[in-house]
């Protein structure tokens, strides 16, 4: 009894605060409107405030802390804490002596200097935490990527291995009643090189004309460790081909769970009497010979996609777009740079940039891309070695770039942007993590050449 008294008393100052601990954000921005326009030596300012509530939920009375980390590309760690409250933020200052990244670290804590840790903005991610960084002269980084001496030979040989595989392709249709009448859905599974052909979801508008629409490939995020029955995507646009690759070519329809679970096995090592090993693409050992490796099947589909959208009747010949965020990013990368005749990319949070950085801070790695191993034999995979490749003809739309991103991080996908020779544009989010986008308003900037 007494304790359903005390869960009433709880929910009754919820009520009358008018706002719920899960509702509170810790944001900040920079002292200038864009994050990475500072040069070395110079004073950064992180501006902290809390956002998200007009009154202060039961659970998080005042006297409030935040707690940050510093951490940056001059291997230099920092740490303090500032007193905060709703009406009034705070700052922390610091400056980089180099170019390159700071990151900052930062949690809202208690007068009991404890995080909030009933608050979950994802499975491993709690308490209410700000993620973000700034940048110096991050126009003069450069890449630590050694570029293969036979990069554009090696792209060249499987470009002809691909092209001894006819474009032939099945497709099995699986419109689901929500887009009858509007779109025609098809389960497509298109010859390729190499063990697995190039399957995805095929949707094109109802009634579409010849030559009428422009054409898109859509790629996924990693999932070294979800292989489930693929569902048709939730929401597709109706103006244009677009065809969702699946990154490891397997069936799209017809096979239980059971089909998707003994594949993910088999690509992860995960069977009885094999050695243990890393998930897909993650292991050192997959690279020896890059030309077996995981990734590079999976850039032939990549490519095939394309080979494939090019001959649908319905495509106007002129405009093709790939796009996808993480690993998608990482493909959509490989087509920029790959895939003759595209006009348009548009990654986000690109995975596999700049794979040979290792740079330090404190111990925790805070400049290199999330699990790919850092050997010779991946780098022939190196986003940001692809970016240098990208034809002026292709515009490039690098569409979020998380500037708390520990996944993907910052330092990496500014080195695609700055070795692009074509036209791109790239938005920074301040706050933003790999798979979190703080709600608005929120530090934003574009930049372009």
């Amino acid at each position: 009894m007494k304790r359903v008294l005390f869960m009433a008393a709880i929910a009754a100052a919820i009520a009358a605060s008018g706002a719920e601990l899960k509702d509170l954000k810790l944001k900040a921005k920079t002292d200038k409107e864009n994050p990475i326009d500072y040069k070395v030596g110079e004073k950064i300012r992180f501006d902290f405030f809390i956002d998200g509530v007009t009154k202060l939920p039961a659970e998080a009375k005042e006297p409030l802390y935040v707690i940050w980390t510093r951490e940056g590309d001059d291997g230099l760690k920092a740490v303090g804490t500032n007193g905060i409250s709703l009406a009034k933020g705070c700052s922390m200052e610091t400056s980089l002596s180099v170019p390159g990244i700071i990151r900052v670290d930062a949690q809202l804590v208690g007068s009991d200097f404890k995080i909030f840790d009933s608050v979950k903005r994802s499975h491993w991610d709690k308490g209410v935490r700000f993620l973000g960084g700034a940048g110096v002269e991050t126009e003069k980084m450069q890449l630590t990527t050694k570029e293969p001496e036979d990069f554009d030979a090696f792209w060249a040989e499987a470009k002809a291995k691909l092209a001894t595989v006819p474009v032939k392709a099945k497709r099995i249709e699986a419109t689901p009643d929500r887009l009858k009448g509007k779109m025609k859905v098809y389960a497509v599974e298109i010859d390729c090189y190499g063990p697995r052909p190039a399957t995805g979801w095929l949707f094109i508008p109802e009634n579409a004309k010849e030559k009428s629409l422009s054409a898109c490939a859509q790629f996924d995020g990693y999932n070294g460790n979800e292989f489930k029955v693929p569902q048709v995507p939730e929401w597709i646009p109706t103006n244009r081909i677009t065809l969702c690759i699946n990154a490891h070519g397997y069936e799209m329809v017809g096979h239980d769970e059971q089909y998707y679970k003994d594949y993910g096995n088999k690509v992860n090592g995960v069977v009885p009497g094999a050695p243990k090993r890393r998930p897909y693409a993650l292991e050192p050992s997959e690279y020896d010979n890059p030309r077996e490796a995981y990734f590079y099947f999976m850039a032939m589909r990549v490519m095939r996609a394309f080979d494939y959208l090019k001959t649908l009747p319905e495509w106007d010949g002129k405009n093709l777009e790939a796009s996808g965020g993480s690993q998608g990013g990482l493909q959509t990368m490989w087509a920029a740079g790959l895939v003759d005749g595209l006009t348009a990319a548009r990654p986000e949070v690109t995975w596999g940039c700049d794979l040979g950085n290792s740079l330090r801070s404190g111990g925790p790695l805070i400049s290199n891309t999330w699990g790919l191993p850092h050997v010779d034999g991946a780098f022939y995979f190196d986003a940001a070695l692809h970016a240098k490749r990208v034809p002026a003809t292709c515009k490039v739309e690098i569409t979020r770039l998380g500037l708390g991103d520990l996944a993907c991080p910052p330092r990496g996908v500014l080195l695609s942007y700055y070795n692009m020779k074509c036209p791109v544009s790239a938005k920074l989010v301040q706050g933003s993590t790999h798979g979190y986008v703080p709600p608005a308003p929120n530090q934003t900037f574009t930049i372009s050449k």
